[in-house]
């Protein structure tokens, strides 16, 4: 490997360091009580380092969790909006939060505000959206918006309850039982186009 592909991997690897010391400082105390000499040495890369690569600690939050959103959003929209199956739709963001578990805890935490989870719940609301514009459905436009307000806000606190209780179920069994519940309000119609 050349130089060049020598020093990309270590950019990654001090940065996934610097990243995974900073998970897991969150799991301690609030991101206002952590200073850029404890996140550096748990990391175990100098001080000069992090500055390389990061303004201060906010940065690297800011920055972790932008990443995040945008690993989420591709799976959010990894199918056409036509030709999706819902529970396959709901297994690859359960399977994706599940393999981001300790991002997702950290963030959801008590320590951490709430910008995080209401950011999920926006990204999920939004697809859902204009999922519904292509299915026939008994509501109007005032009740599919309340109907979609009601199943993201359901999703999101079985995926935190989910996310908390250590990943008992599978993503497979959680997707299954997120399934089971919409489809339960959903009318036979809308859900024979959806599965």
């Amino acid at each position: 490997m050349n130089k060049s592909g020598e020093q990309n991997r270590s950019v990654r690897n001090t940065k996934k360091h610097l990243k995974e010391s900073l998970l897991a400082l969150l799991q301690e105390k609030p991101v206002n009580e952590i200073s850029v000499t404890e996140l550096s040495e748990l990391a175990d890369v100098n001080r000069g380092t992090f500055y390389f690569h990061y303004t201060d600690v906010y940065d690297i939050l800011y920055k972790t969790q932008d990443e995040f959103f945008r690993e989420f959003e591709k799976i959010l929209c990894s199918d056409e909006i036509d030709k999706i199956n819902i529970y396959q739709y709901l297994l690859k963001v359960f399977t994706f939060l599940g393999d981001n578990h300790s991002m997702c805890r950290v963030f959801f935490s008590e320590n951490n505000h709430m910008k995080f989870f209401n950011k999920i719940k926006l990204l999920v609301n939004d697809h859902l959206c204009s999922l519904w514009k292509y299915t026939d459905t008994h509501f109007d436009q005032t009740g599919m918006e309340m109907y979609n307000a009601f199943i993201v806000s359901g999703c999101a606190g079985i995926m935190k309850r989910w996310l908390d209780d250590g990943l008992k179920e599978t993503p497979e069994e959680i997707a299954a039982l997120v399934f089971s519940i919409i489809s339960s309000i959903l009318n036979t119609d809308l859900l024979k186009k959806l599965s």
